[in-house]
């Protein structure tokens, strides 16, 4: 797996470019439609089967590796908070009173990482990756409403979820 990550390190700036647009661009909970769309063609333009506007905003992508194995959830939140931010950053955001202060842009950039990682090494896995971007975390509602609105009609059941 070193060697895939070596190779892949050069793609490294891409993610920090959207880290930066998440940042500087950042939508609160019920409010996702930007970040949920970046993820959601992100995931779309590898190969990824996409399920957008689950609960709202949420995104769920699944990739099989080909062979059979676990069903593994990768879970990343999307939602920023009603802070304004008082940083000088070039890439600050632009929507007064709101920015993200928890970590979100950082989730997203972090899941986009992963999925185009394990995308690259699928013949060295087996089994199904979910990538699950949930929106409005904040509130605590987001997760549920996905359950509510069918998100295990539209992709496997998991085997193990993991996430942040």
């Amino acid at each position: 797996m070193t060697a895939i990550v070596e190779e892949f390190r050069p793609n490294l700036d891409e993610f920090e470019e959207i880290y930066k647009d998440v940042h500087h661009n950042p939508e609160l909970g019920l409010s996702e439609v930007r970040t949920a769309s970046i993820a959601a063609k992100f995931l779309k333009c590898r190969g990824f089967e996409v399920h957008e506007g689950i609960g709202g905003h949420g995104v769920a992508a699944v990739l099989s590796s080909g062979t059979p194995g676990r069903t593994v959830l990768l879970r990343a939140d999307m939602d920023a908070l009603p802070i304004n931010e008082e940083t000088e950053l070039p890439y600050k955001s632009k929507t007064k009173g709101v920015m993200h202060a928890c970590g979100h842009d950082l989730h997203v950039a972090c899941m986009l990482a992963t999925a185009a990682l394990l995308r690259a090494a699928k013949s060295k896995w087996s089994g199904t990756l979910i990538c699950l971007l949930q929106p409005n975390e904040e509130k605590g509602a987001g997760a549920q409403s996905m359950v509510v609105d069918g998100l295990y009609t539209k992709i496997p059941v998991p085997d193990v979820i993991l996430g942040k």
